[in-house]
């Protein structure tokens, strides 16, 4: 059942990058996310978070595009619903909206996460993805840093003649930790052979190596590779899903509750790839803390297995919208276990961070949609 919402704030935040995000699709110099907060009468908040990237490079949603989308036309549906509107696409937007009335509903039933979800781990290991870096040393200087702080895997970003040599470095230097690689979508059919180079290094997988449209020269792709190919931004839905399934596009599935439209839908969706044999990743969006506490509900699923990206926020930013999560003593970080999906973030961190706020009541005047 829905929950009966008075009205709902956004909450554009930008978070201090430690250091520039880059990867195959384009770089991050400064991060913002949108947190979606819907507030019942009794003035119970649920919480969300839409953690589009700068530019449409990683998928079709960006930031800018999000707020007009939640302003516009999913907010106004929550707050007083006219019929089934809805939009074509924007999972981010769409899921945050999701994430925050499943928040509030759990709040509202005094209950975790796994009341809605099902089974979950208490705590996960972790993993650090490590961005484009085209020099050998000050990469090596980052993969360090990330298994010092913990990480039980190492994801390096990738692109077409930046792939043998620095996976072979991080390998080299760290023989007893997992080493994978990610390509956002930039080889192509004719890399052939400096895939087969990465492959031949052994890495524990390699994520999204031909575009996201290419599912047919992905199918052949992960028939040449003997490490398992993960699909990222090539599942944006369950069709989705089963399509690389049938093509037999890859062996593995990235899953990421932003890009599939909310918790609920990516554990759903992790659950059939998990049917149909497929391993199952949990990957990182660059979120907030927020928005990582509920990736690592996902990760904490049974159908998931290794190390998440989904490790403390303060190895990418300097502050942040709720206090540092530390790993344990194993190097493991503990999932939220309620009330809530997530833990709230903190009014004064957000006061500090914000750049931008919108509320809307059912008071508020109708959106103009031209």
């Amino acid at each position: 059942m829905t929950p009966q919402v008075a009205e709902v704030v956004l909450h554009r935040v930008r978070l201090p990058l430690r250091a520039p995000h880059v990867a195959a699709h384009g770089r991050e110099d400064t991060r913002e996310v949108i947190l979606v907060a819907v507030v019942d009468a009794d003035g119970t908040t649920g919480w969300g978070e839409c953690p589009t990237l700068a530019a449409p490079g990683y998928s079709s949603e960006w930031t800018d595009g999000a707020w007009w989308v939640l302003q516009r036309i999913l907010v106004p549906q929550v707050v007083a619903p006219r019929g089934p509107v809805g939009v074509v696409g924007h999972p981010m937007a769409s899921g945050a909206v999701r994430d925050a009335l499943l928040d509030l509903r759990l709040r509202q039933m005094g209950e975790g996460p796994a009341a809605a979800l099902g089974p979950l781990a208490d705590r996960v290991r972790f993993g650090v993805a490590v961005g484009l870096v085209d020099d050998l040393d000050a990469l090596a200087a980052a993969a360090e840093r990330a298994v010092a702080a913990g990480a039980a895997l190492l994801v390096l970003k990738i692109r077409p003649g930046w792939a043998v040599a620095p996976l072979a470095a991080v390998r080299r230097d760290h023989p007893t930790v997992a080493v994978a690689v990610d390509a956002n979508g930039s080889f192509s059919a004719a890399d052939g052979d400096e895939l087969a180079a990465v492959d031949a290094l052994g890495p524990a997988f390699i994520e999204q190596p031909l575009p996201a449209d290419d599912l047919v020269g992905g199918a052949r792709a992960a028939t040449a590779l003997t490490a398992p190919v993960a699909l990222d931004e090539a599942v944006a839905t369950r069709g989705d899903l089963e399509a690389a399934i049938a093509l037999g596009a890859g062996r593995m599935l990235t899953v990421k509750a932003a890009r599939l439209g909310g918790v609920e839908a990516a554990v759903e969706v992790a659950a059939h790839a998990a049917r149909q044999g497929w391993q199952v990743h949990a990957g990182g969006m660059l979120e907030s803390g927020l928005g990582r506490a509920a990736a690592r509900v996902v990760a904490a699923r049974p159908e998931v297995t290794g190390p998440a990206l989904v490790g403390p926020t303060q190895l990418l930013y300097a502050a942040d919208v709720v206090a540092p999560v530390r790993p344990d003593a194993d190097g493991m970080v503990a999932v939220p276990a309620g009330p809530g999906l997530a833990p709230e973030p903190d009014a004064e961190l957000i006061d500090a961070l914000e750049v931008d706020r919108w509320r809307l009541d059912g008071r508020s005047p109708a959106p103009d949609l031209g």
